[in-house]
């Protein structure tokens, strides 16, 4: 009897210690909660421009929502595996890495809805997505109003409709640009409308961010530019071997009319006669 006294002291204190240590490690302007054993991060509303550190490992679910985050990076979720849904809406959010969501296999759903969302890399999901599969769990995609560029670079999210899925949200999903799809569903777009301009540039600012966007396109940052498409490669070439064989033409012009005149020159002078004048030589 007096064991188990003590066991159940021991119990009482370590249960409130092993909580307070989860609230010590809640970050600034963030609510964590633990609810029958799932940990709720809430930092939603409060002018957060980057995902906070030290968000505690037990963390189940992570709320985001109503903030200036801009970019997700691969990083900004490191050491969160146990996550099961992350609700980042209602943000600013330009670029995902590709990387961002590698390590969450228990991820059951991601809501990205009101952002600013061009493109988005479908690898994005890969990990979160195979590990929901051989679970036999449901993986579900958020991606409402966001300004979508309906090119080539989508086209696997049409397809994905087109084939009838069940991991992205369909509903309020309008292409933004170009201006002849504006407005319209990307699932009713037919798949040969999603093309892209013939000059292309990569973005590549850190693993795997973003995927392509068209060149000379005011959404390409400084820096962030990789070389032009093959076709638009040749084409620059020729200019430049153009440009080069003509400035040697006119060097190679310059020197034959160089060596001419200096040769015509020399003549003149050999052939004059000289006219003694007092004690010297006076060239006519």
């Amino acid at each position: 009897m007096g064991k188990k006294k003590v066991f159940l002291i021991f119990t009482l204190l370590w249960v409130p210690l092993f909580s307070q240590d989860d609230n010590q490690q809640c970050p600034a302007l963030c609510d964590c909660v633990n609810s029958y054993g799932e940990m709720t991060v809430s930092c939603g509303g409060q002018g957060l421009n980057q995902v906070p550190t030290g968000i505690p490992s037990s963390t189940i679910w992570l709320v985001l929502k109503y903030n200036n985050l801009t970019r997700i990076g691969s990083h900004d979720f490191k050491g969160l595996r146990q996550l099961k849904g992350i609700d980042l809406s209602n943000n600013n959010i330009k670029k995902i890495s590709r990387g961002a969501l590698r390590h969450l296999v228990h991820l059951d759903n991601i809501d990205l809805s009101g952002n600013a969302l061009h493109a988005l890399a479908e690898e994005t999901f890969a990990a979160p997505l195979a590990a929901a599969r051989q679970d036999g769990r449901r993986f579900f995609v958020f991606l409402a109003n966001n300004p979508w560029r309906c090119d080539c670079h989508l086209k696997w999210l049409a397809e994905k409709y087109a084939n009838g899925t069940d991991v992205y949200s369909e509903r309020f999903v309008f292409c933004n640009s170009p201006d002849n799809l504006n407005g319209s569903y990307v699932s009713d777009v037919p798949l040969s409308d999603f093309k892209c301009d013939p000059e292309v540039t990569f973005v590549d600012t850190e693993q795997g961010d973003d995927a392509t966007i068209p060149k000379n396109d005011p959404r390409v940052e400084s820096g962030s530019a990789k070389p032009l498409s093959e076709g638009a490669t040749i084409v620059t070439i020729c200019v430049v071997a153009a440009a080069v064989l003509g400035v040697l033409f006119i060097i190679v012009k310059i020197g034959k009319e160089y060596r001419t005149g200096k040769q015509d020159a020399g003549t003149d002078i050999e052939t004059r006669p000289m006219i003694p004048t007092e004690n010297r030589e006076v060239y006519m």
